[in-house]
């Protein structure tokens, strides 16, 4: 429970420590884009918070949007799944649903926030924080879904039907807290509390239960930490690649694994379950 218990410290430090900039500023202003601004090389600054525009993380998102390449991934991996489940049940078709539909969301208010100066709607401080609390509930539902998926896909016993209890308590948390309080600081840190929660306590308790029993979902949750634990400590700060796009290169990772492991737990893969097997002994002995 070593790492756990490092995870959620480091979050729940954070979640006080630094409290969004644009948090304090009730006035909402507008600030349309300026036509010449791209064509002289810079981006206006975000609107809430006045940091600059960084333009690798906002490539990225732009590339899986406008190219409609995760759309598109997404819509192959459920119809995989779907031919490989019963036609009869319900719940594990929905599941996979649930998954990819969380992911693209994310995708979709990630391009609308790290984009707005290339989208028809410009850059506003009411446009950004709309879009700020639609990402908070994509985060959690991300989780969510991940959480529901690999607790079926682990056997549904007493503690996983507990364990997605709480996952859901902490999406509808998190919509409360973001449609209600934010963009109030008390709101901020009572979501990232709540991510801390969902990631660290939830989450980690599936993954661990997974690492025991030699279960893919380990590995999933450990291609996810690494963003998580980056963003948490706001490390590296880099103008580049700094901790906000290794978070989410690190979130469209434990996607693309959750995706890649369930289709080889269904069977269209034969190599992914002895690998993962492997991998998850390997890790417990590291651990141990």
């Amino acid at each position: 429970m070593r790492p756990q218990l490092v995870l959620l410290a480091a979050s729940v430090a954070h979640s006080w420590a630094v409290p969004p900039r644009g948090s304090r500023r009730p006035a909402l202003r507008s600030r349309p884009l300026a036509l010449s601004s791209e064509a002289a090389g810079s981006r206006p600054p975000y609107a809430l918070s006045g940091l600059e525009r960084p333009t690798h993380r906002g490539a990225v998102m732009g590339f899986l949007h406008n190219t409609g390449a995760w759309y598109a991934l997404s819509a192959a991996y459920v119809a995989a799944a779907l031919k490989q489940l019963d036609p009869l049940t319900l719940y594990p078709a929905f599941l996979r649903v649930a998954l990819v539909a969380a992911s693209s969301y994310s995708i979709y208010i990630s391009d609308c926030y790290h984009n707005a100066d290339k989208r028809r709607e410009g850059v506003t401080e009411a446009g950004e924080l709309k879009v700020l609390r639609r990402d908070y509930l994509g985060i959690s539902l991300i989780l969510s879904t991940n959480t529901w998926l690999w607790a079926h896909n682990l056997g549904g016993s007493a503690l996983m039907h507990k364990l997605c209890l709480a996952a859901t308590a902490c999406t509808a948390n998190v919509a409360l807290q973001s449609f209600y309080v934010v963009n109030k600081y008390l709101g901020h840190v009572l979501i990232k509390l709540t991510f801390a929660c969902q990631f660290v306590a939830i989450l980690g308790t599936l993954g661990l239960t997974a690492l025991k029993a030699k279960s893919p979902a380990a590995l999933i949750y450990a291609a996810y930490a690494p963003g998580f634990l980056i963003y948490a400590t706001k490390f590296p700060k880099r103008r580049t690649w700094g901790y906000h796009e290794l978070f989410h290169l690190s979130v469209l990772a434990g996607n693309l694994v959750s995706m890649g492991f369930d289709l080889g737990g269904l069977g269209l893969f034969s190599c992914a379950v002895p690998c993962s097997s492997l991998a998850s002994r390997l890790t417990l002995g590291l651990i141990k």
